[in-house]
């Protein structure tokens, strides 16, 4: 594997164009089909991957994003949640992941461990207790990869994709 240089730089108002360009990317090749239909993705995409929304959530007081950059290329991001901005009330001081995604391209390389390992730093940093997110209970290998990090299931929510109904398991992992 060649030599990559790995940095990760906080979104700005001004990169929106470029997140919602990733944002699409990467969650139509992770949950589209054959995992989902092509009508269910395009109407989850339709609804929440537009400019005004990524916008608004980019300039959230509580929410923050970072892409991660691989030799000067975007090639993933992250979004932290905290206080009001997380999508769950959870009892305790926490950060939520709402969104990790890699170009696939770039996945089992270690990126996800790299944001992850950037995740905890900063929860740490904040004297935190615990990190949390939402995943869907039929993504086993994201589910295997929280699980090695020492994330554990501890409830579930309801996730709407178009006009069907899923289930994410919540995990979380103490700091």
């Amino acid at each position: 594997m060649e030599s990559k240089e790995l940095k990760i730089i906080k979104i700005l108002p001004e990169d929106n164009h470029k997140l919602l360009e990733i944002g699409l990317q990467t969650f139509y090749n992770s949950f589209g089909p054959p995992h989902n239909s092509e009508q269910n993705i395009q109407s989850y995409l339709n609804k929440n991957f537009t400019l005004e929304k990524i916008t608004n959530e980019i300039l959230h007081p509580e929410s923050q994003f970072f892409f991660v950059i691989c030799n000067n290329q975007i090639i993933g991001y992250i979004k932290f949640n905290s206080g009001v901005a997380q999508t769950e009330i959870v009892q305790g001081k926490s950060l939520e992941i709402e969104r990790i995604y890699i170009i696939k391209s770039y996945q089992g390389q270690g990126i996800g461990q790299y944001l992850f390992d950037y995740a905890k730093q900063m929860a740490n940093e904040k004297a935190l207790e615990f990190i949390w997110l939402g995943v869907w209970d039929k993504n086993t290998r994201a589910i295997q990869f929280y699980e090695r990090n020492g994330f554990k299931i501890f409830d579930k929510h309801t996730f709407m994709l178009g006009s069907e109904k899923q289930t994410d398991v919540m995990m979380k992992c103490f700091l």
